[in-house]
C-alpha cells in the first residue's frame, strides 16, 4: 500500500472509526433578528437545536453575560425555544459542565432596517 493510498483512505474514514468524537451539532433558527431603527430592541423567538456526541451534563449559555438558559443530562437531540430580546449581536454556546472551552457556538445577529433615526432635513422647528 502506498503512502498516497493510505492518506486517501484515512481522509475518507469516518471520525468515529478513528476513535474521535463526532462534532456537536448546534443551530439557531432564525440566525438574524431585525429591528426597525438602530439601537432599538429586537424581539424574536429563536429555536436552538443540538445533538451532543456522548452522555454527560451540558448547558446552553448566553455568552455575553454568562447566563445559563438550560442545563440537562444526556445525549439525545434536543431543542429549546428562547424569547430573544436584544439590541446587539449575541453569542450562545453549548458547554460541558466543568469544562472551560465551549463545545459549539452560534450567534443571533441583530440588524436594522434604518441605521439612524429619521431627522428633519430643514433644521426648522415649529416650536
Amino acid at each position: 500500500m502506498t503512502i498516497r493510498t493510505l492518506c486517501c483512505s484515512l481522509m475518507l474514514m469516518p471520525l468515529s472509526a478513528l476513535g474521535m468524537d463526532s462534532p456537536v451539532q448546534f443551530t439557531a433558527t432564525p440566525e438574524r433578528c431585525i429591528a426597525l431603527h438602530k439601537g432599538q430592541l429586537c424581539y424574536q423567538d429563536v429555536e436552538f437545536n443540538w445533538q451532543t456526541p456522548e452522555s454527560g451534563r451540558y448547558c446552553l449559555m448566553q455568552v455575553g453575560d454568562r447566563q445559563q438558559l438550560l442545563c440537562w443530562t444526556g445525549r439525545s437531540r434536543q431543542n429549546y425555544l428562547f424569547s430573544f430580546e436584544g439590541d446587539k449581536t449575541t453569542r450562545f454556546s453549548l458547554i460541558r459542565e466543568g469544562e472551560p472551552v465551549p463545545l459549539a457556538q452560534v450567534k443571533v445577529e441583530v440588524t436594522w432596517v434604518y441605521k439612524a433615526p429619521r431627522q428633519s432635513r430643514s433644521g426648522w422647528r415649529l416650536f
